[in-house]
């Protein structure tokens, strides 16, 4: 076998062996519908500690994400000098940037670094939302990269 064409074997088993995001995706993704009410999904996301949430339609398929600063936008604008009122679906962020599972850790780096935001939900094949990766999860990966050496 050539040297050229037993690098690229190293380098095709090199990359099968980047830890993907589904080791390090929560499972648990404090999930929201767009018919839920905003003041009832605010409390959620206070109480569940998480910053955003996906927005489900009826076959958890991601069709949003009511994120703290859809909130805060919403609250620092006001609506009619009232409380805010009305469903998920009027105030969520609908331009959603999601990663597959089997995704490798190190990308998904690279995009938080070009879109600084604090999660990428995980979406299957088939649509659904199977987890969430955080910026903390991509920190773990490489933590453990540094104890393998």
């Amino acid at each position: 076998m050539s040297e050229v064409m037993t690098l690229r074997s190293e380098v095709r088993a090199r990359i099968r062996e980047l830890p993907s995001v589904a080791l390090y995706m929560d499972a648990d993704i404090h999930a929201l519908s767009a018919d839920d009410d905003i003041l009832v999904a605010v409390r959620r996301l206070i109480e569940e500690g998480v910053t955003d949430a996906p927005v489900l339609d009826d076959e958890g398929r991601l069709i949003g994400m009511l994120s703290e600063y859809d909130c805060l936008h919403l609250l620092a604008e006001g609506r009619d000098g009232n409380q805010p009122h009305g469903p998920v679906g009027e105030f969520m962020s609908k331009n959603v940037t999601w990663v597959p599972p089997a995704m490798d850790v190190y990308f998904v780096a690279g995009m938080f670094l070009a879109e600084p935001t604090q999660r990428r939900f995980v979406v299957a094949d088939n649509g659904n939302v199977v987890g969430v990766v955080t910026r903390k999860d991509i920190l773990r990966a490489v933590r453990a990269g540094l104890d393998d050496a």
